[in-house]
């Protein structure tokens, strides 16, 4: 309970300091890459009060001097944090529209080029998406959890399409990769913080060029089956499926 109370205290704290120095930065740039120094500064103030080591896979697959549309799985709180650590991009996620709301964080969210969605709101939702396009091509990569909130058990959620939508819109690559150990640091519900290893792991790149809206169901697919594959908790996904009529 200690490691949860500080953990907490901790967050409290980079969240009103990283975000206060967002906001002041972003009145002069809001493409500054003191930005994303703040947001690493603030992810690794997280994971160290929780007690959380991290580790990576794969991250040499990712190229300093492209941008990509990451897709990943969403088990808990710490995977936003996990991410910003470990993928060394200028990140930005699409969250919640509420999370905006939040005074100092959500403001500070807002000015750092993180970009609100509105899931239940159809028009609003495809603004969102118009706007993350606009910010990869400004050099930015974005962060989708495309089940749509976090998973209450190992197995992945429905993939619902908007990510696949914009690496279509975007013509932008697409990344899969897996957050594997967060479901053991703190799941849905959880009361408290357990330190544990963390891993993010990164699959092999999907050209997303001169793809169409009739390539987005093949996207979530394959994206779907590497992020099964590296987090070896398997649904029923149609590569899934295909592999066990092959036994």
């Amino acid at each position: 309970m200690l490691r949860t109370l500080w953990t907490i205290v901790v967050a409290v704290f980079v969240s009103i300091t990283a975000g206060s120095g967002v906001m002041i930065v972003a009145l002069f740039s809001s493409a500054s890459p003191l930005i994303d120094s703040l947001n690493r500064w603030w992810a690794r103030s997280i994971l160290r009060a929780a007690g959380i080591d991290l580790h990576t896979e794969g991250m040499e697959k990712v190229d300093p001097a492209k941008r990509y549309v990451l897709v990943s799985n969403h088990y808990s709180y710490f995977d936003i944090p996990c991410i910003l650590v470990a993928v060394p991009q200028p990140i930005r996620f699409m969250a919640k529209a509420s999370l905006f709301k939040i005074p100092i964080f959500g403001w500070a969210l807002g000015r750092a080029g993180f970009i609100p969605i509105d899931r239940k709101n159809r028009r609003t939702a495809v603004k969102s998406f118009d706007l993350a396009a606009a910010r990869i091509r400004k050099g930015n990569t974005i962060v989708i959890f495309p089940e749509e909130g976090r998973s209450r058990e190992r197995q992945m959620r429905p993939f619902q399409r908007g990510a696949f939508l914009l690496a279509i819109k975007a013509q932008m690559p697409m990344m899969p990769i897996a957050v594997d150990g967060t479901f053991d640091v703190h799941p849905v519900g959880a009361k408290r913080v357990t330190p544990g290893k963390v891993t993010v792991k990164v699959g092999s790149m999907i050209d997303c060029a001169s793809t169409t809206l009739r390539d987005k169901e093949r996207l979530a697919t394959e994206t779907r089956a590497q992020i099964e594959n590296m987090i070896g908790v398997f649904g029923t996904s149609e590569s899934r499926r295909s592999e066990l009529e092959a036994k």
